[in-house]
């Protein structure tokens, strides 16, 4: 009984709970399995949390299990961490990205870097630290008065600052990230996620 003293009032909250009653009560055995597999193969709550709170998520996530007759939960776990996280998409957009994720390492999206460690990053920090070097905020960020001298009297190709940036820094650092925990695939790869500084 809800607490409101309208007869009007407490009728319609009794005809919405019986059709969200009929609702549950009438969900195929196809849905409860596919929504059973999802629940149980994914281990992280947050996650979990979040399918429970945003209906419309996971109902994408069992349309597209009834569709292939089959569900990548690693691709699951992705989607549902990236509308959490960083942006609303849908799961045809998450299949792209988890699959370039999981191809390379690492995908720069949205102005997120999202990756597994930083040895995965060198080409990536390589190619950014070409436009990166003609940015006076990030030599004087990456290279100290001395490295300049040095390399100016040494002449000193561009290539070779790359390669010297690349050897003696910690890559997080060069692309000036700060990374967060992301999520955990079913395989135990764990994956790292930063903003990207403009």
């Amino acid at each position: 009984m809800i607490n409101n003293k309208s007869e009007i009032i407490n009728k319609l909250f009794f005809n919405e709970l019986k059709e969200l009653i009929d609702k549950y009560n009438n969900i195929d055995d196809k849905t409860v399995d596919a929504i059973e597999k999802i629940f149980t193969c994914i281990e992280d709550e947050e996650i979990k949390n979040y399918l429970i709170r945003d209906n419309c998520k996971l109902q994408e996530l069992v349309n597209r299990y009834n569709k292939l007759e089959n569900l990548n939960i690693d691709e699951a776990i992705f989607f549902a961490w990236y509308n959490l996280n960083i942006n609303t998409i849908s799961i045809d957009k998450a299949s792209k990205y988890y699959y370039d994720l999981t191809t390379s390492n690492y995908i720069d999206v949205e102005n997120h870097l999202i990756y597994t460690n930083e040895r995965d990053l060198r080409q990536y920090a390589k190619d950014e630290l070409e436009t990166m070097l003609s940015m006076e905020h990030h030599i004087d960020r990456l290279l100290d008065k001395d490295m300049l001298i040095d390399m100016w009297l040494n002449n000193t190709s561009k290539e070779e600052v790359l390669e010297e940036i690349l050897m003696s820094d910690d890559i997080e650092d060069i692309l000036n990230l700060s990374p967060e925990y992301a999520f955990t695939l079913t395989n135990g790869i764990e994956y790292r996620y930063s903003e990207k500084e403009e």
